[in-house]
């Protein structure tokens, strides 16, 4: 018997992959995915034809939609630009989806895959599961998003340990890949499009923030590996230890990759974005957790990443194409 699999947020930037690596690895399975395409909006033409989609909020799905075997729940606001809009909405809208996700995977008795965030640690330094979480005395959307998914990975531990369905949690760290979209603030494509267009490439603050830089192929894997084999009402991290860059010295990469002549200039954020903008903490993530006890592993460096980027901007013809399809996007595909 085919196995039952649901995605909500399918159709962002790691959904998508998750997606795609999904149908090679269950090919005989029946994928359903849900998602209101709010933030990212990518050519999913690709997928279409193989999975079951519905274009809603998540929060609109009857609890008994299907009987699910599997449940990886992506569906959030995102982005530190698209979250701002939102601020005092965030925590809201995460819960909820979570509350609901969690209904839907105690009538099918699923196993679940929540995707929480980094964001939750509130430090900087290198992050481990198990350390107390420090909350900063800071105000702000970012702020509003990182304790409303630690809340949620509560409510659904709690949940779970109460509920009939079985609970995994991954917290990714800074993914980068093909189709991730400049508009709601993520640096790498930001860097590429302004690169390949001869713009400048805006660094905030002095540029020396911390990243540790994750491809998306790694990160969908390691989320189906924990799905798979991680401990039921445990959290992982999912990252690259060894990709980790000043964003100055991103700039100055991705600059020498496209062998771009723009220039690259220092700005303050909140003047650009106002008071609610807040940068995100160094995070380095500690993966041992995922090794031991899935076996997982990430395998494309940092520069090995962005050079797939960069053809990816290619292939597609450059950074004027950013949405290739959003036009006449296909409101209900079941209808």
């Amino acid at each position: 018997m085919a196995k039952q699999i649901l995605v909500t947020g399918g159709l962002g930037f790691i959904g998508y992959h998750l997606c795609k690596r999904l149908l090679v690895l269950e090919p005989a399975s029946e994928i359903t995915v849900v998602d209101n395409i709010s933030s990212t909006k990518l050519n999913y033409s690709d997928l279409l034809g193989y999975l079951k989609l519905h274009i809603q909020d998540v929060e609109s799905l009857p609890d008994d939609l299907g009987q699910f075997d599997e449940i990886y729940h992506l569906a959030s606001p995102v982005g530190s630009l698209g979250i701002l809009g939102k601020s005092g909405r965030i925590a809201g809208s995460i819960l909820g989806l979570a509350e609901k996700v969690a209904k839907m995977a105690t009538y099918s008795k699923s196993r679940l895959l929540y995707v929480s965030s980094s964001e939750v640690y509130g430090r900087n330094g290198q992050q481990l599961e198990s350390v107390e979480q420090i909350v900063p005395c800071k105000r702000g959307a970012r702020m509003e998003y990182a304790l409303a998914k630690l809340t949620a990975e509560h409510v659904l531990l709690n949940l779970a340990m109460e509920g009939d369905f079985q609970l995994r949690i991954v917290r990714p760290f800074n993914a980068m890949g093909e189709w991730q979209s400049s508009n709601i603030g993520f640096v790498i494509p930001k860097f590429f499009e302004a690169a390949l267009a001869g713009r400048d490439l805006q660094v905030f603050g002095d540029g020396k923030q911390i990243r540790s830089f994750c491809h998306v192929s790694d990160l969908v894997d390691g989320i189906i590996q924990v799905q798979a084999k991680g401990k039921i009402n445990n959290i992982y991290n999912l990252g690259h230890p060894d990709n980790v860059i000043p964003i100055a010295k991103l700039a100055d990469l991705i600059k020498e990759l496209c062998a771009s002549n723009s220039e690259i200039r220092y700005v303050d954020p909140v003047s650009l974005y106002g008071k609610r903008y807040i940068e995100a903490f160094d995070k380095i993530p500690i993966i041992t957790k995922a090794i031991d006890d899935t076996g997982w592993r990430p395998n494309v460096n940092l520069k090995s990443g962005l050079t797939r980027i960069l053809n990816h901007y290619l292939e597609i013809a450059g950074p004027q194409i950013r949405h290739p399809i959003e036009a006449n996007m296909p409101q209900d595909l079941n209808a």
